[in-house]
């Protein structure tokens, strides 16, 4: 008799517990601090001169921790006191609501669509300084909304009164959400996940910006761990296929784990070597 085996299924708000535990704060670790100072600092060398700072970030596939990533950085600036507005602009699979436990709508996307008034979505003083425009409602046209006159519209009005404007976007390589961003923005910052980023995501996202004449003003290396072991990471599977659950939805199909391919390479070595 054969006994089946209930599959395992993996409850995503425990992955956005687990995210929630590296926003910075009192106790994050002196390093992560410094990383996004680091990075800060970097950011205003490259969008030199007077007037808000407005830029987005990408990353080659999903669960690279770009959202987190952004959300830290837009905490960064905050913290010396300048006036900071992020925008989730990843209205497929949106993120921040649920990191900063609030309600996304009315967001993003009812206001591109003439639903709303700014006033009544933007999310006053979620952090010190900082506020935030959630996706909003999941629409079966982001692209579409994204690429409207009101996306510029809205950034423009939104720089007389902020000091940044920092706006998550979709993966590069699955969607081009973020090179319509782009166009309305200073540029992007590409998030690069070490040891799991595919090379061929990147440069098809590359690419992807260039054709759409997109400025890319860096690359952001993220789950860095150290030499000893300390550091932070983000344990997520290395995904490398993706397609469409929906008109607006993407979600990963996973081939087997990088883990599992190595000890399959152990394997063989040891058999040679007998």
């Amino acid at each position: 008799m054969s006994i089946l085996k209930k599959k395992k299924i993996s409850d995503p708000e425990q992955s956005f517990t687990a995210q929630r535990r590296l926003l910075l704060g009192p106790n994050s670790s002196f390093y992560i601090q410094e990383a996004y100072n680091t990075l800060r600092t970097n950011i205003r060398f490259a969008i030199p001169g007077e007037g808000c700072k407005r830029l987005c970030l990408t990353s080659g596939l999903a669960s690279e921790g770009k959202s987190t990533t952004i959300l830290n950085l837009a905490i960064s600036f905050a913290e010396t006191g300048s006036k900071v507005l992020l925008i989730d602009g990843d209205m497929r699979r949106p993120s921040q609501a649920r990191l900063l436990i609030e309600k996304a709508s009315p967001g993003l996307s009812n206001i591109l669509a003439g639903l709303c008034d700014v006033e009544e979505a933007i999310r006053k003083g979620v952090r010190p300084n900082l506020d935030v425009l959630f996706a909003g409602e999941v629409p079966p046209n982001p692209l579409e909304l994204l690429g409207n006159a009101r996306m510029k519209q809205l950034i423009d009005t939104m720089s007389e009164h902020y000091d940044y404007i920092l706006v998550d976007t979709p993966p590069v390589s699955i969607v081009s959400d973020a090179c319509e961003v782009a166009n309305v923005t200073d540029g992007v910052l590409f998030l690069v996940r070490q040891n799991e980023t595919e090379k061929d995501a990147v440069i098809r996202g590359v690419k992807q910006l260039e054709l759409s004449n997109s400025r890319l003003l860096g690359f952001v290396l993220n789950g860095i761990i150290d030499e000893g072991g300390k550091g932070y990471k983000y344990r997520y599977r290395y995904r490398y296929r993706y397609k469409y659950r929906s008109k607006y939805a993407y979600v990963a199909t996973n081939k087997k784990s990088s883990s599992a391919k190595s000890e399959a390479a152990n394997s063989n070595k040891t058999k040679g070597g007998k």
